[in-house]
């Protein structure tokens, strides 16, 4: 390993707040298979195996922090904010933030095309560094680590603009804690034929009422169902 690569690396691991016991295993995760293809006199392993793990740790770490976050929610609710936080995007924007593009051993082809700034390859690559960090410490650090690098994704309002279906979690949560359901009105339809705006409210028991705006009923009710989302979380301290 030359001295620019230690030195990235080190860069990496002061950003994860995190020292490996064995530095092999994070240049192991931020090896692509197109560069041990075109070295194969490196010896070294793609991390293809590791981002295996990865996701498998990833999924179980972001499973455990929202079941003690949102007690309350059932477990079709907690499987589609778990989806919209471990997909392909919101990893790669982590990556990005952590400079993991800069860190990885590509091929020339790879490089080439632009394989530091490729959502997949920098997704992949955030776990198969998920899965080191496991393997060179332990599942309860590893989910330490994690809940403070995801902690501005797993706040409400970041996870209702994750998740598309409002009204779907608006309607689990209520009659999962209010055992209700909510009502949605139509206040008022304004504008000519083709541009019309809707108004619609959304009621939940005597005190929630929340209204919002769109070119649609459908989008309307959505907006208005995110407020009385979001207004439930604040009040119950999620």
């Amino acid at each position: 390993m030359n001295n620019d690569r230690m030195q990235k690396l080190a860069e990496l691991q002061e950003k994860l707040s995190y020292v490996f016991r064995d530095a092999t295993l994070l240049s192991t995760a931020l090896t692509h298979r197109s560069y041990v293809n075109e070295n194969p006199q490196s010896g070294g392993e793609d991390n293809e195996r590791l981002e295996f793990l990865g996701d498998a740790v990833l999924g179980l770490c972001v499973s455990d922090l929202l079941m003690k976050k949102h007690p309350d929610f059932d477990e079709g609710t907690l499987s589609k904010i778990r989806s919209a936080l471990v997909n392909e995007k919101p990893l790669a924007d982590l990556a990005l933030q952590l400079g993991l593009g800069d860190c990885l051993l590509l091929g020339r082809g790879e490089e080439h095309s632009g394989g530091r700034a490729k959502e997949s390859l920098l997704a992949n690559a955030l776990e198969a560094v998920i899965a080191a960090i496991y393997l060179d410490s332990s599942f309860s650090k590893t989910k330490t680590l994690l809940r403070r690098l995801m902690k501005p994704m797993m706040k409400d309002e970041a996870i209702a603009a994750q998740s598309p279906d409002y009204k779907t979690a608006l309607q689990e949560l209520c009659q999962k804690k209010y055992k209700t359901a909510p009502i949605y009105t139509l206040l008022a339809e304004s504008g000519p034929e083709h541009e019309k705006i809707f108004e619609m409210e959304v009621v939940i028991g005597d005190d929630i009422r929340k209204i919002g705006c769109g070119r649609s009923k459908k989008e309307a009710q959505k907006q208005a169902a995110q407020k009385a989302w979001e207004s439930l979380h604040r009040e119950n301290g999620a």
